[in-house]
């Protein structure tokens, strides 16, 4: 295959992949019985992104190319139809039927390495930005580590499909899901780790508002997908040097996202302390 070729095939695979997203999420939004479909594409999708033969020539394509709205609404489209997909999977459950899918899985299979050598221990308290309506993270989290742990979501349905899963699969567990914002959260100030989701696509306005409410030490954990995965993930931003230092980044081959770690720049009597 011809370089020529892999850009014209690799631009033809994304609109035919956006073009099947938008027909089956809004066949699910109609039907939910639906799904089954949206769960199949998903996972087309979930290889498609991890194929290397396809970063190598997206990667080619956008050497000549200005980069256009596909990215864009491609990612916005991937957001919802995940949405979706969560929302059934916390029904299925309260119906008493377990289900997965390897999307999933590879976001479940990431949460124990979250934050490299920033452990999370009982003595902490984790915040998820965009907890949703199967939030895997926060129960893995409190029952591994015994931490407190705070899932918010602006979706009121995922807030509570959220909570009816906790007290299904961790009724003990220090777990609290609500609608708020980040200012409006009492204990914001106590919290020592926090985990955004790639799906959420104002987490770097959100990162910043944090700087003033959280304190010194805290610890940021960014899902994000850049080049190829931003075609399925919200990419990274860049932040107030003087706020947010990037520092460490876990680029993940085998992973559907990456992670970045963000600590906060202290500045003491004029000194910038990163």
């Amino acid at each position: 295959m011809t370089k020529t070729n892999s850009k014209i095939n690799i631009r033809e695979k994304l609109e035919i992949y956006l073009n099947e997203f938008e027909i089956q999420y809004e066949e699910v939004v109609t039907n939910r019985k639906n799904i089954h479909k949206l769960e199949a594409l998903i996972e087309s999708y979930s290889d498609f992104i991890l194929n290397q033969s396809y970063q190598q020539a997206y990667s080619a394509w956008l050497d000549t190319q200005e980069k256009d709205h596909l990215t864009h609404r491609l990612a916005d489209i991937t957001a919802k139809s995940v949405k979706q997909m969560e929302i059934l999977r916390a029904q299925r459950l309260l119906d008493g039927k377990m289900s997965t899918s390897q999307y999933f899985e590879n976001i479940e299979h990431c949460i124990n390495e979250e934050f490299g050598q920033c452990k999370v221990t009982a003595n902490d308290t984790l915040l998820l930005v965009g907890s949703g309506a199967y939030p895997m993270t926060l129960i893995q989290v409190a029952k591994e580590t015994g931490a407190k742990v705070i899932g918010i979501d602006i979706d009121e349905t995922a807030v509570e499909l959220g909570q009816q899963v906790i007290n299904m699969l961790a009724p003990e567990a220090n777990i609290h899901i609500t609608n708020q914002t980040v200012d409006q959260l009492e204990d914001i100030s106590a919290v020592t780790h926090i985990i955004f989701s790639s799906t959420v696509p104002v987490k770097y306005q959100i990162l910043d508002q944090l700087y003033d409410l959280t304190n010194e030490h805290v610890v940021v954990s960014m899902r994000y997908g850049n080049g190829f995965k931003a075609l399925f993930n919200y990419p990274t931003e860049e932040t107030n040097f003087e706020k947010w230092n990037c520092a460490h980044r876990q680029l993940r081959s085998n992973q559907i996202f990456d992670i970045a770690l963000y600590r906060k720049v202290i500045t003491k009597v004029g000194v910038r302390d990163v």
